[in-house]
């Protein structure tokens, strides 16, 4: 009777009854369809998980530790064999020595192909994208304005400069005239020292591109009195036109962090704008100068940073050609036999090393090799100016220096080993965790002093007046440690990402029984240092952080961590602690969900997250063992572990519908074109094919 009013569509279909999940009632259902198991639906039930003996995990344990042992003792003997002779231990062959192999795992990334066939690579590390990649295309934010925020109406002249960027090869133009008219559009002299203070001091971000004394003494200063000349006839700009560029970007990233305008204001756009026109009166390409690098970092951090339309690919682009002109001007390499001036090398020094650490970093973020080798750089650091003395006499180093000494002894190693084609082994990623711990946070940066203090007060309340809380003396050195925490943790959770989803699949019952429990710890401390750290700071300091998405890519990897901890083992002593801190985590969100598409499409997926993480949760605590069967047999919060570990996968987009994917063993595809309804039918002609991922 059951099976036919399933069959009629009216009640739920059997498996979805089993699992206790919502089903649509339709033949196959939705439910069914995401979890790869439609030829079930509506009346049959997949096979039922036969419970693990509680001492399977313990078993595991035991044979990794012995197997590991037999590696040690093997290795000794090869070695004191090797002093006595040049033949192998005769009862050590390569036979048995494969037996013993410590396991590995497929995780190269995932490749998304499009209905043109154009292909996106996002690597082993850029789990977080791929989750993003894997999720439904949501309606971009409409942001309000105010009755003077309009766009920059240039006129037609100039307006077709921005076609040539940035790939101008000549200067048919008149380049004067055109800085002439580019330059009528500069800021009055008062806001624009307003919005130099703001690049300098109050940006997250933190950026030494261009320092102080570059800005304030040879860009304003000569360029508004060049400007407040009546008659420009006859007068040479002081400036060229890529230092113009770098001007106007610099006004760009002090508008996103001007808290006393409203968020996300065209003003930030119009500056990135003329930037770009002025880097098209000079071909930068193929004679780059040190302001043309230095223009297109900042461009690409204006891209990596906010604006209306979030875009990681077009930062991770100008980063790129930046860091490729910053080789061909040398910057990575320097001999005194150059004879240059201490200035200059300052400049050159610091230019290069931050260009390096945002391509580290923007690398794992994506996956994709960074520019630089270390093998290939003798450049040392620029002079510490920031540099203090505690209160044990102690030399603590300033912001920009240990974020440079971070960057070349830890997050270099990170990319290099963990993007490499080879998945690297555990003790390789123990010892990236040990050099990262070599590297603590100067004490005058421990987020301890600024976290803990008044934690009690987690109120989201957003009402303080903005102009007040520029005008706090402590909101740079603040900053400043959230930027560094931020940092450590985010390399940290790199770092451990793949083995901490190692350690949940091996054993989710009981993680810290698997040989990865370190890595599952790492990666829990960091993510909740990363929690409370946001909910502390994003409490005082909300209208300056919110306004740049790529703080969201921390602290939604954070979320993912905790919840897959809870999804994956609500019966670990940290499911509890993990819990509470994914709601912090979604409340977060739905502040920023508001104004931010990065955080709005980081909501989707936490949302879905908690849900799931509740029911389990819940069921943990009630003591419903079924409910604990369905956590572990849930194929969706298997796949979103395996996108998140890196593991490989191939998403196929249409523009029509939400990505289906595959795993990376279908052996052979063909895409056909429906003469219906222009979708790709896919077919998949191996029986590895996973399953269709619906959304």
């Amino acid at each position: 009777m059951h099976d036919i009013k399933r069959v009629r569509g009216q009640i739920s279909c059997a498996e979805c009854r089993r699992l206790k999940l919502k089903c649509d009632k339709k033949i196959p259902c939705s439910s069914c369809i995401r979890r790869g198991c439609k030829s079930l639906c509506p009346t049959e039930t997949s096979p039922v998980q036969i419970k693990r003996s509680p001492e399977t995990a313990s078993l595991h344990t035991q044979v990794e530790t012995m197997s590991q042992r037999i590696r040690d003792l093997e290795n000794a003997l090869s070695t004191l064999q090797s002093s006595i002779s040049t033949s192998p231990y005769p009862e050590i062959t390569d036979s048995l020595q494969e037996i013993r192999k410590p396991e590995t795992f497929d995780a190269l990334g995932t490749l998304t192909l499009d209905k043109r066939g154009d292909a996106r690579y996002l690597g082993r590390s850029a789990g977080l994208e791929s989750l993003l990649e894997d999720g439904p295309e949501l309606p971009e934010i409409e942001h309000e304005e105010d009755e003077d925020d309009h766009n920059l109406a240039v006129s037609e002249e100039i307006a077709q400069l921005p076609k040539y960027f940035p790939f101008a090869s000549d200067c048919s133009w008149d380049v004067g005239l055109s800085l002439q008219l580019i330059l009528s559009y500069l800021p009055p002299k008062e806001r624009a020292w307003t919005l130099a203070e703001n690049f300098i001091e109050h940006s997250p971000l933190q950026i030494n591109v261009v320092p102080r004394e570059e800005l304030f003494d040879e860009l304003l200063t000569p360029i508004y009195q060049y400007a407040s000349a009546m008659d420009f006839a006859g007068q040479k700009c002081p400036l060229s036109p890529t230092r113009v560029g770098v001007l106007f970007i610099c006004f760009a990233h002090g508008s996103m962090a001007d808290i006393g305008i409203p968020m996300y204001c065209a003003e930030s756009e119009d500056y990135l704008r003329l930037s770009r026109i002025s880097l098209s009166l000079h071909p930068i390409i193929s004679s780059p100068d040190l302001a043309s690098v230095q223009a297109l970092t900042l461009i690409g951090m204006f891209h990596d940073t906010g604006g209306r339309s979030y875009n990681i690919e077009a930062a991770w682009s100008f980063l790129t050609i930046a860091s490729k002109l910053s080789q061909s001007l040398g910057l990575h390499r320097e001999s005194p036999k150059w004879g240059l001036d201490k200035k200059t090398l300052h400049r050159r020094r610091t230019i290069f090393w931050e260009i390096l650490t945002w391509d580290a970093m923007l690398s794992l973020s994506l996956g994709r090799p960074p520019c630089f080798f270390g093998a290939h750089i003798d450049t040392p650091f620029p002079l510490d100016e920031d540099a203090s003395v505690d209160e044990k006499g102690d030399t603590e180093p300033g912001f920009h220096h240990w974020r440079m000494t971070f960057a070349r002894d830890v997050v270099t190693a990170v990319s290099d080993i963990t993007l490499s084609s080879d998945m690297p082994d555990y003790p390789t990623i123990l010892n990236l965790d040990r050099r990262m711990r070599e590297h603590p946070l100067p004490e005058k940066y421990d987020p301890l002093r600024f976290l803990y203090g008044a934690l009690e007060r987690t109120s989201l309340n957003t009402s303080d007046d903005p102009r007040e809380l520029q005008s706090q003396n402590e909101t740079s050195i603040t900053l400043k440690s959230f930027h560094l925490t931020h940092l450590r943790a985010l390399v940290a959770m790199f770092i451990h990402r793949a083995f901490f989803a190692q350690a949940l699949l091996q054993s989710p019952s009981n993680p810290l029984s698997s040989v990865y429990a370190p890595s599952f710890l790492a990666a829990y401390r960091a993510a909740s240092i990363v929690v409370h750290c946001d909910v502390k700071h994003f409490y005082k300091y909300y209208q300056i952080l919110s306004r740049y998405w790529a703080i969201w890519n921390g602290l939604l990897t954070a979320g993912t961590i905790l919840g897959l901890i809870v999804t994956r083992c609500p019966s670990s002593p940290f499911a509890a602690n993990a819990y509470e801190e994914l709601g912090l985590t979604v409340n977060l969100f739905k502040m920023g969900a508001n104004h931010s598409d990065k955080a709005k499409r980081g909501l989707h997926v936490l949302l879905q997250m908690h849900e799931k993480a509740t029911n389990v949760y819940e069921s943990q605590a009630n003591s419903m063992s079924d409910e604990m069967n369905v956590a572990q047999e849930d194929m969706d919060a298997l796949h979103t572990l395996e996108m998140f570990a890196g593991y490989t996968k191939l998403l196929m987009k249409d523009m029509a519908s939400n990505p289906r994917m595959f795993s990376d063993k279908a052996v052979s595809r063909s895409l056909n074109p429906d003469s219906n309804n222009g979708s790709f039918v896919i077919v998949v002609s191996h029986s590895y094919a996973v399953r269709n991922y619906l959304s």
